[in-house]
């Protein structure tokens, strides 16, 4: 399942329905995806992307804004700035269930620590060279975000934890962790 992250500011906005637009510089969603939503580290809902325009930011509108948790458009164009959004942008409908919050890493990896995951993978799993090379870095960097930055960027960090999360599957299939 596709994940939509949000910093913990705009968790009680999306939990009373305040917020049900989000723009992103970059997105993988497409219009009917199924989403978990992060918000302050914890997966506090489902959203159902509803749909995607891509344009620039001077079209976004007063009413998208509103959408988005701000009073206008002037308001939310200066958290864009800050933000370094300028040119063109995804503008994201979604509809929100909220759920219980969860730990994803409970969700993931159980009570598992990232580290002896990927020790005990290059240890006892047989990888393909991409991932020997995404656990080594993270070993390497001790963080996932570090390891993002060097293996190409901050997007990167869904496929070290893609890695993880199919490891951790594995040595528990095999009883290894």
């Amino acid at each position: 399942m596709k994940h939509l992250e949000f910093k913990g500011k705009y968790a009680k906005a999306l939990i009373e329905g305040r917020k049900r637009l989000t723009i992103r510089k970059w997105t993988n969603l497409k219009e009917g995806d199924e989403v978990l939503v992060h918000s302050g580290g914890k997966i506090i809902g489902k959203a159902k992307i509803k749909a995607i325009k891509k344009r620039h930011v001077s079209e976004i509108t007063d009413e998208e804004a509103r959408l988005d948790g701000f009073r206008n458009a002037e308001e939310l164009m200066e958290e864009m700035k800050k933000m370094g959004y300028d040119g063109e942008v995804y503008v994201i409908h979604f509809d929100f269930e909220p759920l219980q919050a969860v730990n994803p890493h409970k969700l993931y990896y159980g009570d598992a620590d990232l580290e002896e995951i990927a020790r005990r993978s290059l240890e006892h799993l047989e990888l393909d060279e991409r991932d020997r090379l995404v656990l080594e870095t993270f070993l390497s960097y001790g963080s996932i975000r570090k390891a993002a930055r060097k293996l190409g960027g901050a997007r990167k960090r869904g496929e070290i934890r893609k890695v993880l999360r199919k490891c951790y599957n594995e040595l528990v299939k095999r009883g290894l962790i």
